[in-house]
This record gives C-alpha cells, sequence and structure tokens, in this order.
C-alpha cells in the first residue's frame, strides 16, 4: 500500500472529523481516515496502544519485512490474519490509509493484511523478535 502519511501536528480534530469507537471485544478503537489518529480504549478508560494492539492484533503472523513506498517508515512490516475471526478485528479500522497507531508506530489495512510502519529501527527489531 502506498499511501500518504498524515500529520497530526497543529490539527483540531473536533473540527474536521468525527472519532466514532468501534467494539473489538474488550477493546473499543477510535480510529479515524481522515486525520490519521487512533485511540484505545476499554469500559475503564482509555488504554495503553501497545496493549490494545496486543489484544487485537498479538495472535496475526507476521509475513515479513517489506519495502515501504509511501509509508512513514523504511520499512514496513506485514502480518496476516491466523483465522477468518480474527480478520473481522481489522474491520474496525479504515482502509489503505496510515495511521498513527502509537509513538513512532503507524499501521495501515486493506482488510486482509495489517502493515506496522515503526519509525525506529529497535521498535521495528522488538516486532519481527516478537513474531
Amino acid at each position: 500500500m502506498s499511501h500518504p502519511a498524515r500529520t497530526l501536528m497543529a490539527m483540531d480534530y473536533e473540527k474536521w472529523c468525527e472519532h466514532k469507537p468501534v467494539w473489538v471485544g474488550r477493546i473499543a478503537v477510535a480510529a479515524c481516515g481522515e486525520c490519521g489518529r487512533v485511540d484505545w480504549f476499554s469500559n475503564e478508560g482509555p488504554v495503553d496502544p501497545a496493549e490494545a494492539m496486543a489484544a487485537l492484533f498479538g495472535s496475526f503472523d507476521l509475513i515479513g519485512p517489506l519495502d515501504a513506498l509511501g509509508a512513514p517508515a523504511p520499512e514496513v512490516l506485514a502480518y496476516t490474519t491466523p483465522s477468518p475471526r480474527k480478520r473481522r478485528n481489522l474491520d474496525a479500522l479504515p482502509r489503505k490509509v496510515w495511521m498513527k497507531a502509537a509513538p513512532h508506530l503507524w499501521m495501515s489495512t486493506d482488510g486482509e493484511t495489517l502493515l506496522l510502519a515503526p519509525t525506529r529501527r529497535l521498535m521495528f527489531e522488538n516486532l519481527i523478535r516478537g513474531a
């Protein structure tokens, strides 16, 4: 997927878009394709992005690193879903747009594959090692 990264600096999200959460199990995902912002929630309030992503995508299988064309990082990691049921977790995300999932981590999906684009090499190596 080669889609331009969106910047989040100096934007007033409330003026431009509406962030409606989509519940996936215990996690609510408010992902906006307009501004590229992703927020993670539970019944108790905001959830750490790493915790939310582990709950939703932790069982996905690493396909491998890919050259990034149009991504906000030089390389991306591609993941596939382990089952059709888990594929539905991707339905909470807008398709074919890069969103800032956490500090130094961008994500995108086409509905079948999850792409993660860490902007720091250490995070990239940790994600590969954790697979």
